[in-house]
């Protein structure tokens, strides 16, 4: 696949050769390749659901097991200030609300997360009153605790919601992972209910870290990530989706950086385990916070909220 699924152009060119897995270290060699229209990065070999399943390895992969108590604490944090329910909190935060994931907390509404991941955002949502689902085509059997979450371990062709169903969908860091953009979009927007909200998190390859880590941008995860989105490209394939009141927010977290820098120093499996415990941690995610802040700041962080109205 060499033109962009994005705008259809055929007018694209090469920009990294000979990347590989280095997270995992699954086998593989990939290119990516970039739309000279459009600007949109995409993987080439373009893999289906089936190939990529073996680089979400179910005893390794992050989003399977228990959560990360620094995540946690953030999502926890996050919620609480977007729940307006403590203005004490809500002052402490308010210099760091641009490095938060936007939560919206409207108790009896219904939320549908796609790439739910072990459920740790629908359990938070569960808890401030909202009615909870979830997609989650890899991983381990279910759990009782992620059952009663709504969890469902199918992809998105196999769900089969009715029309007009949720409030919100939110894809965080998951349209990047789907082989199929404009299925998933279209299929989201058959699911929301009108004036319903499609919330979608995708890293920004005009960020700072891109410009500096290059091929080694922690945004890319070669080959978990298929597709590479700017601000314009993003708002192309959601208008072809049905999706005309389109909001983007550019911001940073601290684990862009980190996970740039340990790709940077990564060459084998080795020393990718020295650098997870030197670099990518929770002391560094810590450290790094003050960077991230300046980098949202200044929009320039490796991450766009899209907020979509239908």
């Amino acid at each position: 696949m060499k033109s962009c699924p994005s705008c259809n152009s055929g007018n694209t060119k090469g920009l990294y050769r000979n990347l590989y897995d280095k997270s995992y270290f699954v086998e593989g060699s990939f290119s990516l390749i970039q739309c000279k229209s459009c600007g949109l990065e995409f993987l080439h070999p373009k893999l289906n659901e089936k190939e990529l399943a073996k680089y979400y390895p179910e005893d390794e992969y992050y989003s399977f097991y228990d959560y990360n108590s620094l995540a946690l604490l953030y999502h926890k944090l996050s919620a609480l200030y977007f729940s307006k329910r403590s203005k004490a909190i809500n002052f402490f935060l308010s210099p760091f609300d641009s490095l938060l994931y936007t939560y919206f907390i409207n108790p009896g509404s219904s939320v549908l997360e796609i790439g739910c991941g072990n459920g740790m955002k629908l359990e938070i949502y569960k808890n401030y009153g909202l009615q909870t689902a979830g997609l989650e085509p890899y991983g381990p059997q279910l759990t009782e605790k992620e059952r009663f979450l709504g969890i469902k371990r199918e992809s998105i062709d196999e769900a089969n919601y009715k029309e007009n169903a949720f409030d919100y969908i939110i894809l965080k860091e998951v349209l990047e992972h789907v082989p199929d953009q404009l299925n998933v979009l279209k299929k989201c927007y058959f699911w929301l209910k009108p004036r319903g909200k499609l919330i979608i998190t995708v890293p920004d390859t005009k960020s700072l870290w891109r410009k500096i880590f290059k091929k080694s941008w922690f945004g890319y995860d070669v080959p978990r990530h298929l597709y590479n989105y700017s601000r314009d490209n993003i708002k192309l394939i959601l208008n072809r989706s049905g999706f005309q009141k389109i909001k983007i927010r550019n911001y940073d977290t601290p684990y862009m950086l980190d996970g740039s820098l340990k790709f940077y120093l990564t060459k084998n499996r080795k020393r990718n385990k020295i650098a997870e415990k030197i670099i990518f941690s929770n002391a560094s995610k810590l450290i790094f916070t003050p960077i991230s802040l300046i980098a949202s700041h200044l929009n320039l962080g490796s991450l766009m909220e899209v907020e979509c109205t239908k």
